[in-house]
């Protein structure tokens, strides 16, 4: 299926949404990926013109929405980036399970690494959209504060009590930061998570592949059941 590009938005340093006309018969759930084929690379890139991507707009929205890190090594983002608006892009039906989509009395943790938090302002934008209230905390590793997306969103679901979040930076102090410092670590989560939910809750992790394994290392050290955990790596490209 062809969908075309309509606008591009700058999210945070380095880090770019970019809006497709959504038909109506392009269907998914919160926090599914899909394929991205470009029309055509213009710089060289050994790993080809196609790339998954999570979509990180909700079902609710009226166009669909990728949000990505650029990175000027990657021929294949380079020349995403320089895609003019109008251009028409292939995408895939999406798929994948790494999703929440109804109410439901499980207690969630999200533990997010860096851009791996499309899925999750999908899900968090779905919830709000369709007014829907699930116990949802999330974990935020975010390397510096520039590069931070979709703040205000954030900022506004946390006030509307669809999610606690907590964000910590892991390389840098500024001085006016409120939230969080350091890698998150056995005692950060012993910390921010209290023991029984640790053990009632369902955990979901999505980030790099360093990140999502070292999660899940944690879990296992705090005890949390294997069955309680989902997890998706982002893969660099």
């Amino acid at each position: 299926m062809k969908l075309r590009l309509i606008q591009k938005i700058k999210e945070a340093n380095s880090i770019k949404t970019f809006v497709f006309e959504k038909p109506e018969n392009f269907n998914f759930l919160p926090g599914q990926f899909t394929y991205l084929t470009l029309p055509r690379l213009k710089y060289p890139d050994k790993r080809g013109n196609t790339r998954v991507f999570t979509i990180s707009s909700s079902p609710t929205e009226k166009n669909l929405k990728i949000t990505t890190k650029i990175r000027k090594e990657s021929g294949f983002k380079r020349t995403l980036d320089e895609t003019k608006t109008g251009e028409a892009f292939e995408f895939r039906k999406p798929m994948g399970e790494f999703s929440v989509f109804k109410k439901t009395k499980i207690k969630y943790i999200f533990l997010a690494g860096g851009i791996g938090i499309t899925p999750f302002r999908s899900i968090l934008r779905y919830h709000q959209d369709k007014k829907i209230k699930n116990e949802i905390h999330l974990i935020w590793s975010v390397k510096k504060e520039s590069e931070i997306p979709f703040r205000e969103e954030f900022n506004i679901w946390q006030k509307e009590k669809i999610a606690k979040i907590d964000i910590t930076l892991t390389e840098e102090t500024p001085n006016k930061w409120r939230g969080l410092l350091g890698r998150i670590d056995k005692d950060k989560l012993g910390k921010l998570i209290p023991q029984e939910n640790l053990k009632r809750s369902k955990f979901m992790i999505c980030g790099p592949p360093s990140f999502v394994i070292a999660m899940e290392e944690i879990l296992k050290e705090l005890k949390v059941k294997e069955e309680s955990i989902v997890s998706e790596k982002f893969s660099g490209y």
